[in-house]
């Protein structure tokens, strides 16, 4: 696209080079061969699977190139224009132009990815010297691949996702010291409820490395070279920090354009992903999203919402709001030293303060018959007793949690009965499941909570 062009067919500008904005592209293309698509990015390279950052820096996967699902080919193919290292500063809505590396480009129709940010927490003494954060982009993660080699203690702040990975990617590169410090009293407490992280944390422990939690007035200090945390009962020295607590909605481009911002921080939208200005789409990290069970507002920063969001908004965008996004139900997982953790819909403790009636689960069981190499299954179910419908699900195991998570998560986004859902047909043979399906097993002992 060049500045200020011309022609008769629908001009698109997507803000933004995430996984979200290459599918909404990719629909558009598929549904217009004559629009013009244009992607403005402030990195100097897009395509990369974020969630692969972690196995780069492990060494599981060889290097950056390995990680690029989206390569200049795409592009190219689909006559998608990109500009790259070219941020969008201003989005002047009354004469339907965005202000791009100090170019002006007309739009029919804007669609925001933004993304998030890296939160820094406000912890005394932070002066960014041997202090890293991760983001979706591969700027800051080259610069803490650098760093890597050239120390061998550090200390993660966060105990979530992001932060187990940093760990586990620092005692694979043969650190010896790390710190898992926390200011929660658990691990993934935004997923977890307290009886079901023993596992994990073990896990942890078992790896050498030291669980920090409940350090609630932490300060850092720099002495010389060395980084120090101190604790409330003892003083930490360590080579770098790593801070993973949290990313913030990059909301500030829409709220200079006067465009509506949520409660949550992100980019409010409705049914269909449109803004307030309904010729502008917010998808991924930036908008503001819908817990389909609760109603209320949250953040859901994943790539797979990324994705989907970018789908529906490139369709809506082209035929006219044909599909309206249903929210989402938080699902998630990760694996920690080999444990896969997967959770959906509400913790017992979330959905108590949500007001409904909770009855839980616990079972453990296994994957299979051990004598065909079967692992061991925890799971809670979550219930609310007046709907007698699945309101949540955390699911522990070296295997096999993914499948249950994705069926579990379309029960409870469809709100079947619990009844119903117990009398499912499960697929059997020995080396692939069981006979008494574990997820069939714990909804059979839910189901007599339910009714007792």
């Amino acid at each position: 696209m060049m500045p200020e062009n011309g022609g008769n067919e629908m001009k698109v500008c997507i803000v933004g080079g995430g996984g979200g904005a290459n599918n909404a592209a990719n629909v558009i293309r598929s549904l217009d061969k004559e629009a013009r698509i244009d992607i403005f990015t402030n990195r100097g390279e897009i395509g990369n699977l974020p969630c692969e950052i972690p196995f780069v820096l492990k060494g599981t996967l060889p290097s950056w190139e390995s990680s690029f699902a989206f390569r200049d080919r795409f592009y190219k193919e689909r006559n998608i224009g990109v500009h790259l290292d070219t941020e969008v500063t201003e989005i002047l809505r009354e004469e339907k132009r965005i202000v791009a590396g100090g170019e002006s480009y007309h739009y029919d129709k804007v669609v925001l990815d933004t993304g998030a940010t890296p939160v820094i927490p406000p912890i005394p003494g932070l002066d960014g010297h041997n202090e890293f954060t991760l983001s979706t982009g591969l700027v800051r993660a080259r610069v803490f691949e650098e760093a890597i080699p050239r120390y061998d203690s550090a200390a993660v702040i966060g105990t979530g996702q992001i932060a187990l990975e940093t760990v586990a990617i620092l005692q694979t590169r043969g650190y010896q010291h790390v710190y898992l410090v926390g200011r929660s009293g658990r691990i993934l407490r935004a997923y977890l409820d307290e009886e079901m992280v023993g596992e994990v944390e073990e896990r942890i422990r078992e790896n050498s490395v030291e669980l920090i939690l409940g350090a609630g007035n932490l300060r850092v200090a720099t002495r010389g070279e060395k980084k120090l945390l101190y604790l409330a009962d003892r003083e930490i020295e360590v080579d770098i920090i790593f801070l993973a607590v949290g990313a913030e909605p990059n909301s500030g481009l829409a709220r200079r354009a006067g465009i509506e911002i949520g409660n949550t921080g992100a980019v409010a939208v409705n049914e269909y992903l449109q803004t307030s200005d309904p010729d502008i789409y917010a998808i991924g990290d930036c908008m503001e999203n819908r817990d389909t069970l609760t109603g209320t507002k949250r953040r859901y920063q994943t790539a797979t919402n990324a994705a989907k969001t970018g789908r529906i908004a490139g369709r809506n965008l082209v035929l006219g709001n044909v599909i309206a996004y249903q929210g989402t139900v938080m699902t998630f997982i990760t694996e920690v030293y080999g444990c896969e953790v997967g959770t959906v819909g509400l913790t017992e403790d979330y959905a108590r303060e949500q007001g409904f009636d909770v009855v839980t689960s616990m079972t453990t069981s296994s994957t299979r018959r051990r004598a065909f190499g079967g692992k061991p299954i925890v799971m809670k179910l979550i219930a609310d007793r007046k709907s007698r419908t699945l309101i949540g699900a955390q699911i522990t195991s070296e295997e096999m949690v993914a499948g249950k998570i994705d069926r579990l998560a379309v029960a409870i986004a469809e709100r079947v009965p619990l009844q119903r859902l117990s009398l499912i047909d499960t697929c059997y043979s020995p080396t692939v499941g069981a006979g008494y399906e574990a997820v069939t097993m714990a909804l059979d002992a839910l189901l007599e909570k339910v009714a007792g």
